[in-house]
């Protein structure tokens, strides 16, 4: 299929002849593909063009393939599904103890990652103004754990047509299938809303949320720093407050910060409420690292950074929503080990 337009001159004339192109075989276009989650259009394009002397590509051709491959990623996904027998797992259950060594837990991590928007085009003379367009976009992962050990990279389909809720619950299902009882479930997390609502939505109340170690002491720190009235003092405050927190003692924790006298009583009043709001998910960090579970989210943020960051978050970067999500595509399916099957043909 060729896009079909007429020149200047009105002269009938295809794309692909007009920008030099010529055809390109299966294994070239992969070969594209797989340039394509790593570089930009523009270097891939460059490339080829240095290697073969051809012009056989370019910038838009590579988004066309990017976003076509990634419905095609979609609909081989939805096809073994199908495929897999029907989930005997049909319940998940909170982890009962997060400190016992020997207590099963089935962990589950999230989290979301925002690349910039791109910018409309201005309107013209005449022409009504168009509703505000987001000024970024979002995608959120989960990292799935498998019987065998690993763990599967999870977001939405291109089209939406699967939800993350739906695709993270049939995941864990089919993966886990032949249990009678319920999935323990521990999810670490930095605590962001929408990844609360979908927890909420795929486990209810089945499940652990821990809030990440990292980002509660990044919290802090951000919030002291405006409620300091010196460095030495924010230290000071810093290092009495993380202590109660990496105990799990969150009263002490509010009571000793109430008592201070803030620079900034905005930023003191939500670090109060941000520590009674999420008590229930600070736990003792140090019991639990010492029980060899992990209290972090490092293993979350590389994937994320891994599907979004590291190729779509360079400077004077921007996107449309459908571009950015079916590179993520594009790249969970190579992280999943589907890349083969995607490109069996080829």
């Amino acid at each position: 299929m060729e896009q079909q337009f007429l020149t200047a001159t009105a002269a009938s004339t295809s794309y692909l002849r007009r920008s030099g192109q010529q055809a390109v075989s299966l294994s070239l276009e992969e070969l594209c593909l797989l340039c394509c989650t790593r570089m930009s259009y523009d270097t891939v394009t460059a490339l080829l063009l240095r290697t073969t002397g051809k012009a056989l590509v370019c910038s838009q051709t590579l988004c066309h393939w990017v976003e076509s491959k990634a419905r095609q990623y979609d609909a081989l996904l939805g096809q073994q599904e199908s495929q897999k027998p029907e989930p005997l797992v049909s319940a998940f259950e909170a982890c009962g103890d997060v400190y016992a060594q020997e207590s099963e837990e089935v962990l589950v991590f999230c989290d979301g990652i925002c690349v910039k928007a791109q910018k409309p085009t201005h309107e013209k003379a005449g022409e009504p103004k168009r509703a505000k367009t987001e000024k970024r976009h979002d995608l959120a992962v989960f990292l799935c754990p498998k019987q065998d050990g690993t763990f599967a990279y999870l977001t939405a389909s291109l089209e939406g047509k699967v939800s993350l809720v739906e695709r993270t619950q049939r995941f864990l299902r089919q993966e886990w299938t032949g249990r009678d009882t319920p999935l323990p479930i521990v999810a670490l997390t930095d605590g962001a809303r929408k990844i609360r609502q979908d927890l909420t939505a795929i486990f209810g109340t089945g499940v652990r949320v821990i809030r990440d170690g990292y980002h509660l002491a990044k919290r802090v720190y951000e919030n002291l720093s405006m409620i300091a009235f010196s460095t030495s003092e924010r230290e000071g405050l810093q290092q009495r407050l993380l202590g109660f927190l990496w105990q799990g003692q969150v009263a002490e924790a509010h009571a000793f910060l109430a008592e201070r006298s803030p620079r900034n009583k905005k930023a003191h009043a939500d670090l109060l409420g941000y520590l009674q709001k999420h008590a229930a998910e600070i736990i003792d960090y140090g019991r639990r690292q010492k029980a060899g579970k992990p209290i972090g989210s490092g293993r979350m943020e590389k994937a994320v950074d891994q599907v979004v960051g590291m190729r779509q978050k360079k400077k004077g970067m921007s996107w449309s929503a459908t571009g950015s999500h079916a590179l993520a595509l594009l790249k969970i399916a190579e992280l999943n080990g589907h890349w083969k099957a995607l490109f069996a043909e080829a």
